[in-house]
């Protein structure tokens, strides 16, 4: 038969030319949610595989990932994304009501400013903490020094993916925001540590994963009080 991709001639299971399948089911409703549920719930490959690898080895599935060991691993970018997703979406359910004060014109400006950011943030959080891994990359890199920008911005989605989950966990529990939630940037730092420790350097590990985190938790603090002078200023976003 001829392959229904590249038309090439073949009678193996896959394409040997270009790896499609032979015989394709055709596309039902029943299959394509099949489809949906096993690439997200297959724990041999996908998300699932990737929260539990970042668990059990992140050291390994992160390294095989960056010297291109990809099989059944679910791109970091879209981990990422994936579990903000969840994160926002179990949120909603479980929000709790919050009377926002308006400030007054006698309060502090600096006030005014963490307000404004907050609210900010609030509303795009999805946005903010993917782009979030732009500094922490940033910071990775120029602590530890190995590999370059790009593989850090693959490490720092699998980290920030995977504490966003514990973070949704905190949550549940005591209900503090993502951003200024300890519990999310504790796991950073492990699993930054768990990712780069080697045998005889765990204490400078240590010490460099916490620097990180620190400058990275910094930065999206000094973030959100620009774009709240922005916003009380210039009336900006």
């Amino acid at each position: 038969m001829n392959c229904i991709s590249c038309n090439h001639e073949h009678d193996e299971k896959f394409c040997p030319n270009c790896g499609e399948k032979k015989n394709v089911e055709k596309i039902t409703f029943t299959s394509m949610f099949n489809y949906a549920f096993l690439s997200v719930a297959n724990m041999d490959k996908g998300f699932l595989f990737n929260v539990k690898t970042l668990i059990i080895n992140p050291k390994k599935v992160v390294l095989e990932y960056i010297h291109g060991k990809r099989k059944g691993v679910l791109n970091p970018i879209s981990f990422l994304i994936i579990t903000i997703s969840i994160y926002l979406i179990v949120e909603g359910i479980f929000r709790v009501p919050k009377t926002i004060n308006e400030v007054g014109v006698n309060d502090l400006v600096f006030r005014k400013i963490g307000n404004a950011g907050g609210r900010f943030i609030r509303e795009y959080l999805k946005f903010f903490w993917i782009f979030s891994i732009i500094p922490l990359s940033f910071f990775t890199k120029l602590v530890f020094g190995k590999y370059n920008y790009s593989e850090h911005l693959a490490i720092s989605s699998f980290v920030v993916g995977q504490a966003t989950l514990f973070g949704l966990l905190s949550y549940m529990v005591f209900k503090s925001p993502l951003l200024l939630d300890p519990i999310v940037y504790f796991f950073i730092i492990i699993l930054l540590y768990r990712v780069f420790v080697g045998k005889n350097n765990k204490v400078e590990i240590v010490t460099l994963s916490i620097i990180s985190v620190f400058l990275f938790f910094f930065t999206l603090f000094l973030s959100t009080l620009l774009i709240g002078f922005l916003k009380v200023k210039y009336s900006f976003f």
